[in-house]
């Protein structure tokens, strides 16, 4: 049996500390909301930092290391694999600010999606399991956004996430 996880923390790296060190919540925890609200405040409603979490068969392929300084730009490009007019080609996903995942992509492989993290990391995930996964986790983190009344910027790309949501929220109800 294939095991596909993925998750979304709210967090930020402590740039205080000696190591590197990042402080996050899984947006299931109450705590998240608090730390989601200070990060949006500090950044004027434009970025929402964390990172999402993907892990497949006990491999870690998305995690801390791939924080992001914009959760909203990361599930947008991730959600890219939604929407009826992708057509499986090679897209990045966004991971802002954050070398050597600049470049990191995903594509259609037959059953398949190639995420490519780097020039020497790829993985192949079932296409119609990572694809499901996605939907359910991308949805759960624009609800967490619109139930806990997070408050972004006009600038930020949350109305994007909202057309995206809503647009599958529709074809959910066909």
């Amino acid at each position: 049996m294939n095991k596909l996880k993925i998750e979304t923390f709210i967090g930020e790296e402590d740039l205080m500390a000696l190591v590197n060190k990042i402080e996050s919540y899984p947006i299931t925890n109450p705590l998240a909301v608090e730390k989601a609200q200070k990060i949006l405040e500090e950044n004027e409603g434009d970025y929402l930092c964390g990172f999402i979490s993907l892990i497949y068969n006990n491999v870690v392929i998305f995690g801390e290391e791939q924080i992001t300084e914009s959760l909203l730009d990361t599930w947008s490009s991730l959600s890219n694999i939604l929407d009826s007019r992708y057509d499986g080609s090679k897209e990045e996903i966004n991971f802002l600010d954050n070398y050597p995942y600049y470049y990191t992509t995903i594509q259609e492989i037959d059953q398949f999606y190639e995420i490519q993290l780097d020039s020497s990391q790829r993985y192949l995930l079932p296409k119609e399991p990572f694809k499901k996964e996605v939907k359910k986790e991308f949805l759960k983190f624009v609800e967490f956004c619109k139930n806990e009344k997070l408050e972004f910027s006009e600038d930020s790309s949350y109305r994007g996430l909202l057309d995206t949501y809503e647009k599958l929220l529709r074809l959910e109800d066909r």
